[in-house]
């Protein structure tokens, strides 16, 4: 079993494809901020003022949606790495991809993850959500 590879696969009645993968480490999610709104086009400006604030948007864009969210993962990265390390729980997260991504999540400790992992398979095989004992079902992400 690989560090990106599922610890279980499972696939439903009615034909969905679970994977069930389990970590300690909970990831900081890609945040873009809204600052990039630069308002190009809005009614009443020149069209001129508008090709010239093109690469200002390019700029800004980068910089929000790209640059900042990248720096925040890559900062906020070996903080939750640290924190799942120094963790006794241990999440469980079922995702099917089609034909829309589902997210389940659930989460126990170290001792009790084998056997509700083997619960989850056994629900979800059955098409049923279950919640074992021992463990939390947080829903949907």
């Amino acid at each position: 079993m690989g560090l990106f590879r599922p610890a279980k696969t499972v696939a439903s009645p009615s034909g969905d494809y679970w994977e069930l993968y389990v970590s300690k480490t909970a990831l900081p999610g890609w945040r873009s901020s809204d600052a990039g709104d630069t308002g190009i086009g809005q009614a009443g400006a020149l069209p001129q003022l508008a090709l010239l604030e093109l690469p200002l948007a390019l700029v800004s864009f980068l910089w929000s949606g790209v640059l900042v969210p990248l720096v925040r993962m890559i900062v906020l990265l070996p903080v939750a790495v640290v924190r799942g390390r120094r963790s006794h729980a241990v999440r469980i997260e079922a995702i099917t991809t089609f034909p829309e991504r589902k997210a389940l999540l659930w989460t126990t400790t170290d001792a009790h993850a084998p056997r509700v992992l083997d619960e989850i398979v056994a629900g979800l095989a059955q098409g049923k959500v279950v919640q074992p004992e021992g463990a939390v079902y947080s829903g949907t992400e």
